[in-house]
């Protein structure tokens, strides 16, 4: 067991509980993410529900809205009662909304079902990597997270393959709401799983538990006070904020080139065997890259994408989104496990909640602008539009973060093995951002 770890005496009972945490968030996040739906929602919406591409960008625009107001206070509801607490309730939370999305028949309907989506996403972003960072630290195994998360993204994408694939055929032989509401039933197992998970330790408690609002302001302090951890989170939900409102354009795309429903898990599945693929290596390829160089290829990786959609009109240029997929997929990795090393335990899934937070607000500019884009100059124009952005937002943030990382530089930082201190770094005075 590590220096840090051993300030939690801990079982030998909970130290297996502890560990089983992991193969169980595994299953955990395979249902979460095994969701028929995944090749056919936009399709959905447009074809059985009447909306156009605007008012499906615009639906999606008080969602991530809703992700920005409740991220950062359901991240502190896990760090103040727990990360099991949070990721039961946001399963549970999803099932209803993902139940009540496939059975609405109005604007009004599907509104609401948005709104509970977006509280259930929030209950658990943040808090399941925390989760699993804990898990592992409390046994001394924080240096494997990197390999081990970058498992779970890839059980996370053998999950979307499935949904792909099988969404898709069941859409075309039946109907575009039955495999929408046979997801609420997959969500409802990944609920049950939660319920036999072991709740980690902290380490960094002192006595007594602080108060919500404590925990939320300390969070603050921490995530704009440091330097790296602050454009580190500007850059990164900033380029993957554009990065993703490009990828809800996928099946537009593909209906706008007439390709027939049953090929759309075929033409999306590429992109996740890659990601899959990606998170599993992603360790390698830090080892040979280096943490910097990584981050420095995911704005170049998505501004490609956008640059060769934009330039090509037609269906072959969909090969361009697997690389944002994978490059996604690798850098979600890398973020998740440079932004845990840099923040206290106590603290940890706010402050992760606050990246997320920052991410929801790029996506919910940048989705309604790209869709009335699409609608009114087409879909090139839109992804020219985003190369644009991705240029002018990532060049100077990238500088920024890097000074900022070089200066500080733990040891160790470029394979991400754990920190040489044996306490959490101090954060700095808070700054505003």
């Amino acid at each position: 067991m590590s220096n840090v770890a051993s300030a939690v005496t801990i079982s030998a009972n909970e130290a297996r509980a502890l560990q089983a945490n992991v193969w169980k968030f595994y299953l955990f996040r395979f249902f979460v993410d095994f969701q028929l739906w995944l090749p056919i929602w936009a399709v959905y919406l447009i074809e059985e529900r009447g909306l156009s591409l605007t008012q499906l960008t615009a639906l999606d625009a008080p969602f991530w809205i809703l992700l920005i107001v409740l991220e950062v206070p359901t991240g502190a509801i896990a760090d103040r009662y727990g990360r099991k607490v949070s990721l039961s309730y946001g399963a549970l939370t999803n099932a209803v909304a993902v139940i009540v999305f496939g059975i609405a028949t109005n604007f009004g309907v599907l509104l609401v079902s948005y709104m509970v989506w977006a509280a259930a996403f929030t209950l658990y972003s943040g808090a399941d990597s925390a989760f699993v960072y804990d898990s592992l630290r409390a046994v001394g195994r924080e240096r494997d997270y990197t390999r081990l998360w970058g498992r779970t993204r890839a059980i996370q994408a053998v999950g979307a393959i499935l949904g792909l694939l099988m969404g898709a055929i069941v859409a075309h032989y039946t109907t575009l709401w039955l495999p929408v509401v046979a997801s609420g039933g997959l969500m409802g197992v990944a609920w049950l799983v939660s319920f036999s998970f072991k709740e980690p330790p902290r380490f960094e408690e002192t006595e007594g538990q602080p108060s919500y609002f404590t925990v939320v302001k300390d969070a603050f302090g921490v995530a704009f006070g440091r330097p790296s951890v602050r454009y580190m989170m500007l850059l990164t939900a900033g380029v993957m904020g554009v990065g993703v409102s490009m990828i809800i354009l996928q099946q537009p795309f593909l209906s706008e080139h007439e390709m027939p429903i049953w090929s759309f898990g075929l033409f999306l599945t590429p992109g996740q065997l890659l990601s899959m693929v990606g998170a599993l290596v992603t360790y390698r390829v830090l080892t040979l890259l280096g943490v910097s160089r990584i981050i420095i290829l995911m704005p170049l990786v998505v501004m490609t994408t956008a640059v060769g959609l934009g330039a090509i009109d037609y269906v072959a240029a969909f090969a361009f989104y697997p690389l944002t997929t994978t490059m996604f997929a690798m850098s979600h990795v890398v973020i998740s496990d440079y932004l845990n090393r840099r923040i206290p335990s106590a603290n940890r899934a706010t402050i992760l909640s606050i990246h997320n937070m920052i991410f929801s607000l790029a996506v919910a500019g940048m989705e309604p602008l790209l869709g009335w884009l699409g609608d009114t100059w087409g879909l090139p124009v839109a992804y020219r539009i985003a190369a644009i952005i991705v240029a002018v937002l990532a060049g100077p943030l990238l500088a920024l973060w890097l000074r900022a990382h070089r200066k500080e530089h733990i040891p160790g930082d470029e394979v991400l093995g754990p920190p040489e201190p044996e306490a959490e770094p101090e954060p700095e005075p808070a700054q505003p951002p």
